[in-house]
């Protein structure tokens, strides 16, 4: 019985990578496609050329802090023996996030933690209940900073939703320790962001890219978008060109910030704890 379930795991694997190329595809062409009425491609190469690319060691630094605690935070939430193995899996699992759209990098994670025998049902509640906690802080920011009755009505909602998440929660006996792990990583983003901001050249309120940022984000974990991570490149051009940013350098920021710095610093991190793992195992046969 065994036997058949492991086969079956395989083949739905390989069902699921040949589906997510298709998708890769699809998302790359589309979001080509409408980026292309909007923007002037020579333009972004020139602000390519324009990064600072030293000011970027601090936004990867920031980005591998946050890596780091929600690692951490899994870890509180799913009792996982090993760090090192588990952050692993997660940052393999950001990479592929990296290069599709956010919910591939979960299913892969599920998978990760299945093969670290991991019960499907336990992780698929755990991350679903840490999700829901983002996204009430991601609508808390949006709705904080709103000027319209409609920002209050999602403000509201999202202090129902922590509300109600953090009583579902109440029980946990590391509680504590999951919510100061959720403030560090809301931290290190914001810094990430503010920093990646700097060295792209772009000049704006740190509240307000904030905002437009994790707006951001919202779009782009939408499950399977048609339009994957076009939908956060195409939100991002919108909020900051409201904000006199043009939209060459808003995509700028938008590729480096989540793809260049994100790809980095979890390639980073897996690296660190791939030798993390392998000199333990060293030090343990001598």
């Amino acid at each position: 019985m065994d036997s058949r379930k492991s086969i079956s795991l395989v083949l739905n694997g390989k069902r699921l990578e040949v589906k997510l190329s298709r998708l890769l595809v699809l998302t790359g062409i589309l979001a080509l496609l409408i980026l292309t009425f909007f923007i002037s491609w020579k333009e972004v190469f020139e602000r390519f050329k324009e990064i600072n690319v030293p000011m970027l060691i601090l936004p990867v630094m920031f980005t591998c802090g946050f890596l780091l605690a929600e690692a951490v935070r899994l870890r509180l939430i799913l009792g996982f023996p090993s760090l090192e193995k588990l952050i692993q899996v997660f940052t393999l699992s950001r990479l592929l996030g990296v290069a599709t759209v956010h919910t591939a990098g979960e299913v892969l994670l599920l998978g990760g933690l299945k093969l670290e025998r991991v019960p499907i049902k336990t992780a698929t509640v755990s991350i679903l209940r840490l999700r829901i906690l983002d996204l009430s802080t991601i609508l808390i920011v949006i709705g904080f900073f709103g000027k319209s009755l409609f920002y209050v009505f999602i403000l509201i909602l999202a202090c129902l939703l922590l509300v109600g998440i953090l009583w579902k929660l109440r029980d946990f006996p590391y509680l504590r320790e999951v919510i100061l792990s959720s403030l560090f990583m809301y931290l290190f983003f914001g810094l990430s962001v503010v920093s990646s901001a700097k060295a792209v050249g772009i000049n704006v309120g740190e509240f307000e890219l904030i905002r437009a940022s994790v707006v951001g984000v919202l779009s782009q974990v939408l499950p399977l978008s048609p339009l994957g991570l076009g939908t956060r490149d195409l939100s991002l051009i919108g909020m900051l060109s409201s904000l006199g940013v043009s939209r060459e350098e808003a995509l700028v920021f938008s590729w480096v910030e989540f793809i260049a710095v994100s790809f980095v610093s979890s390639f980073s991190l897996f690296t660190v704890a791939l030798i993390w793992e392998r000199l333990k195992r060293w030090q343990g046969g001598l």
